[in-house]
């Protein structure tokens, strides 16, 4: 019987990590653009900006699934930046020479055009104390024992305490499980452009609660 734990990410576990998220996200168009082909080259680019991610965002906590009776395995992510109170958000760039991870200058034209449109899109929306739940995956082989449900579940569980939101931007396979979990439809985005069909929701759950009524002790 598989036995499944949740833990932190460490250091040693980035490899695995990078060679897991190409795997799972081997047929999802914008993972594919944004990140590029299943190669060693792409896997060391994502690698890198990954671990620069880790090390400098002190807001951000990353968490493994791992199975302990296959060599302790990591067979989902997840990644949760957490603004419980609110800053506006800073606006990330990505110009076409930077998509570096890309060969055809066409491609790199597109991954600029729609990386901008999804970040104008996430900023008109998301104005308020928050958890974004940047990344989560689970591999092919895993997918069908409630892992992602697990890991969506520890989230709700910490946006509940904090009594704030969690916003996503959901690919089209994830979007039923995330309304499953409570989350609801912001905006629902499809960008054709050249042989990128692009399409995903901007997704939110509310806490059932902003306030907690407290026991007073004599």
């Amino acid at each position: 019987m598989t036995r499944l734990h949740i833990a932190q990410i460490e250091v040693s576990d980035w490899d695995e990590i990078i060679e897991g998220h190409f795997r799972a996200f081997a047929d999802e168009p914008f993972q594919n653009l944004i990140h590029g082909e299943n190669t060693p080259r792409n896997r060391q680019i994502l690698k890198q900006q990954s671990l620069e991610k880790y090390s400098s965002a002190s807001n951000t906590t990353w968490l493994k699934v791992i199975d302990t009776e296959n060599k302790r395995k990591i067979v989902g992510v997840a990644n949760y930046k957490l603004n419980p109170t609110y800053v506006p958000l800073q606006k990330p760039t990505l110009e076409a020479d930077m998509a570096v991870w890309l060969d055809d200058p066409e491609d790199k034209r597109v991954a600029a055009a729609i990386f901008k449109d999804v970040v104008e899109r996430k900023l008109r929306h998301v104005t308020e104390a928050h958890i974004q739940l940047d990344t989560l995956y689970v591999l092919p082989e895993y997918r069908g024992l409630g892992i992602a449900s697990q890991l969506i579940d520890w989230g709700l569980h910490l946006a509940s305490h904090l009594m704030v939101p969690i916003w996503i931007e959901s690919s089209v396979m994830a979007h039923p499980l995330y309304l499953k979990h409570g989350f609801v439809d912001v905006e629902h985005s499809r960008v054709v452009m050249g042989k990128w069909d692009i399409e995903y929701y901007l997704m939110r759950w509310a806490p059932k609660a902003t306030e907690t009524e407290i026991n007073i002790r004599n």
